[in-house]
């Protein structure tokens, strides 16, 4: 065999190889593109997803921040480990904050709104909104008199309830009846 024989026969066989290759990739290459993008279309998704949740929290807090107490103020406070479990700085202004509700005696309300504050301000930059809010932006907070006046009463009537229930328990819910006046009458017995 000459050597152009040979140089002719591995050229036959390396064409053969590619071709090969080239035929597979041609059957298989489609297949792959379309499971990567489908990979890269459900992490899009789930991306936009949790940035959702984590705008609407943010947004819930932006809205209430004026009184934290009311319902959907604390779902959203209660919504920020799993909103931002990935934010390490959002989970510990949360924190901070958290530690403020429950200490004994509770921490001058500066503070808790400087807290507050700290923790929108966190969100926001998570969010990418950093950059265009400031702390200040965050006091500013629109809350009419008469709402804030709607609020007293609300929490004033609910004392006043709480009080009357526990002055109604006692004694008399432990007084026997008779069975015969009780079976007579369609109504409970006078306390």
């Amino acid at each position: 065999m000459s050597w152009d024989q040979l140089t002719g026969l591995v050229t036959a066989f390396l064409s053969m190889i590619a071709t090969g290759f080239a035929a597979f990739a041609t059957w298989k290459g489609p297949q792959v593109a379309a499971e990567q993008a489908e990979k890269l279309r459900q992490r899009s998704e789930k991306e936009q997803e949790r940035r959702r949740v984590k705008l609407n929290v943010f947004g819930q807090l932006m809205q209430e921040r004026a009184s934290l107490t009311s319902l959907m103020a604390v779902q959203a406070l209660n919504l920020i480990d799993i909103a931002f479990a990935d934010c390490r700085p959002v989970r510990e202004a949360w924190a901070e904050l958290y530690q403020g509700f429950s200490a004994s005696p509770l921490p001058p309300a500066h503070v808790r709104e400087e807290r507050l504050r700290k923790l929108l301000g966190a969100m926001a930059s998570d969010l990418g909104l950093g950059d265009s809010l400031r702390l200040d932006d965050f006091a500013r907070v629109y809350y009419p008199v008469v709402l804030a006046e709607e609020e007293e009463i609300r929490h004033k009537e609910r004392k006043a309830r709480l009080l009357q229930l526990t002055r109604t328990e006692g004694p008399s819910a432990n007084v026997a009846v008779s069975t015969s006046s009780a079976a007579s009458s369609p109504y409970p017995p006078p306390p």
